[in-house]
């Protein structure tokens, strides 16, 4: 929004900005006809771009799929990527996680087909992908791997030297870097926004905030993210193409390989990190199925065992994919507590409120900067998570007031209320901080809005804000956060 008001530098480099341009020229589409006219339709509309090219990433896979090992093997893929509840949940989201997906499957398939290619078409193809990948996501310059086991592949068949391949390898990584840099060009021209922004990746990356190491997390991601009928295919056909080892085995196993090794190191890996793994997984997990009923010499029995693995496979995931959809339709805990403050707070009055998994901001949370993210533009830098408040000042409740161990402070700061809510997925159920076992000593409750009828065990992503499960929705009423109001006495 901000760069269809003439803010083209975004000021922020933690990743590349090619889906802000994109995602910039999709909303000016959409602004045509009036569909998009302020934050919320903003939100909106690139979400729909990110549902359409998660819808894309499942053709991709069905080509891919049918083109490598055949028909069979593409439309399992098709169908498992369609369902796959990791892939489908992020497709909700205006996140880059599934841009990255999509161009990441593109890319290993434009590697393969490439193996039959002759001239310069073959190397401007690659490393225009590769610089796209990157320039959506820098973890999408993987994907060079899997281009490089297609180079040597390519070497092999035609008996040329590794020289040729290096040679070869480092063209695709000079037009890779030209793209990046035309699709992403404040990475050049603000190179001190540039370096902060690869400061914080290498921070991120050194330091844990999950108890488990990386590696753990993917594959807890993909064990609660595909759920374990489609891990179990997806295992199956990685052996079988570590066995086997044709053309299109090498690439895409090499890419899997490194992706989980490499992304597995760092100290803070969220679930959808896990994202370009599921189609690449999912061809293998067709092509292990379609080894398995080919053989079978009478047609309709083989598609019967087809369709019924499929079925198997594949139906877990759309339960969860259902249930998760069914949930997220419901009234959020924090619209309910922004409501039931509209209501009870007085005109001038003063409430402490939590940023990540609170209802509100008020404008001098804007007018701080604290949280959105380097944004010179006031236009831009309003669009802070949660909705904007003007009956009532906020206190902005932080995890060091959590650990206050008297509420004067708040007194002179003529705070009335606190809202109580933590930023940690997953927490709530029970008192964790400090602050609130004093407020229940010192101060009234007064509102309480569950997204549980009870504690239920449910699987979060422990470092991402996102107050959904990714698996366990037994008990579960609505999305977001538990909310506590406590009104301080006097």
């Amino acid at each position: 929004m901000g760069i269809l008001r003439g803010v083209l530098d975004p000021h922020f480099a933690n990743w590349p900005h090619l889906y802000f341009n994109l995602s910039a020229a999709w909303l000016a589409l959409l602004r045509l006809p009036g569909l998009v006219s302020g934050q919320a339709s903003g939100y909106l509309g690139v979400r729909i771009l990110d549902a359409l090219l998660g819808s894309v990433t499942v053709v991709v896979a069905f080509v891919f799929g049918r083109r490598a090992y055949g028909a069979l093997a593409g439309f399992f893929a098709a169908v498992t990527t369609a369902v796959a509840f990791l892939h489908v949940r992020d497709s909700h989201f205006g996140t880059v996680d599934i841009p990255l997906t999509l161009a990441i499957i593109g890319g290993l398939y434009v590697a393969y087909r490439g193996l039959a290619m002759r001239g310069w078409r073959t190397l401007v193809l690659n490393g225009f992908l590769l610089g796209i990948a990157t320039s959506l996501k820098y973890n999408g310059g993987l994907l060079i791997s899997g281009i490089a086991a297609a180079e040597i592949v390519r070497a092999r068949a035609q008996e040329t030297g590794a020289l040729v391949v290096v040679r070869r390898l480092a063209i695709i990584g000079v037009i890779g870097v030209a793209t990046l840099i035309v699709t992403s060009p404040f990475l050049l021209l603000d190179p001190s926004n540039t370096g902060r922004g690869l400061g914080y990746i290498f921070y991120h990356l050194e330091e844990p905030t999950a108890p488990a190491i990386g590696w753990v997390e993917l594959s807890r991601a993909l064990w609660f993210g595909i759920d374990p009928a489609l891990v179990v295919a997806g295992i199956a056909g990685v052996l079988l193409a570590a066995w086997r080892r044709e053309p299109a085995d090498w690439i895409l196993l090499t890419f899997i390989g490194t992706y989980f090794v490499l992304i597995g190191t760092g100290g803070s890996v969220f679930f959808r990190y896990a994202d370009p793994l599921i189609p690449p997984l999912l061809v293998l997990a067709g092509r292990a199925l379609a080894a398995l009923v080919e053989p079978m010499a009478v047609r309709r029995l083989r598609w019967l065992a087809f369709v019924s693995a499929l079925i198997i496979a594949a139906l877990p995931s759309l339960v969860h994919d259902v249930r998760y959809d069914l949930l997220i339709q419901q009234t959020d805990t924090r619209t309910l507590a922004f409501d039931w403050l509209a209501q009870h707070v007085a005109t001038g009055s003063r409430a402490a409120v939590p940023y990540m998994a609170g209802p509100a901001h008020d404008q001098a949370m804007i007018d701080s900067g604290e949280h959105s993210h380097g944004a010179t533009d006031p236009y831009v830098a309003s669009f802070l998570d949660s909705r904007l408040e003007t009956q009532y000042t906020i206190h902005e409740l932080t995890d060091g007031d959590l650990r206050l161990a008297s509420l004067d402070g708040f007194r002179r700061e003529g705070v009335q209320y606190v809202v109580i809510g933590y930023q940690r997925p997953g927490t709530g159920c029970r008192v964790s901080s400090r602050l609130e076992r004093l407020l229940q000593q010192q101060a009234r409750l007064v509102a309480s809005f569950s997204p549980t009828a009870g504690c239920p065990v449910s699987v979060f992503d422990p470092i991402d804000t996102y107050y959904v499960p990714l698996a366990g929705y037994s008990g579960w009423l609505r999305p977001g956060p538990p909310l506590r109001i406590y009104q301080l006495p006097g």
